[in-house]
């Protein structure tokens, strides 16, 4: 998961290493570590905030994202009621994940929405996410 805040990206990265779908492979904390961090793993799926503070609003992170690495499946996790969503969808993202939700449907969102992009994805997938 890509967000500048290091106990949301722990604590989703905990949550999702509780189950078997999902291999956490790394943990970003703004668009430049992002992109390191994709470019050493190539994971399947990347989590990103869109609010990081080296990016404007993350938009540009989720379209490089896009352009460099077009099989890695990226999705949008971040607070209701704001702009992201239809931001993210304009730059392209798989899929949007609210903030809000109870961290145990949190994580069956991630889950569900990465395992039906990695089911279209033409590698097929590896089951692994960026975090």
């Amino acid at each position: 998961m890509v967000d500048a805040d290091r106990r949301v990206r722990d604590s989703l990265a905990e949550l999702l290493e509780m189950g078997d779908e999902l291999e956490v492979v790394g943990r970003a904390a703004h668009a430049g570590g992002a992109i390191e961090l994709c470019t050493e793993q190539v994971p399947d799926v990347v989590v990103v905030d869109p609010r990081l503070p080296d990016v404007d609003a993350g938009r540009a992170l989720i379209t490089e994202l896009r352009a460099r690495f077009p099989d890695t499946i990226v999705l949008v996790l971040s607070w209701p009621g704001r702009d992201d969503e239809h931001a993210a969808m304009r730059a392209l993202a798989d899929g949007f994940v609210p903030k809000s939700d109870a961290p145990p449907e949190l994580v069956r969102r991630i889950v569900e929405l990465a395992g039906h992009a990695l089911e279209r994805s033409p590698s097929g997938g590896r089951g692994t996410i960026e975090c």
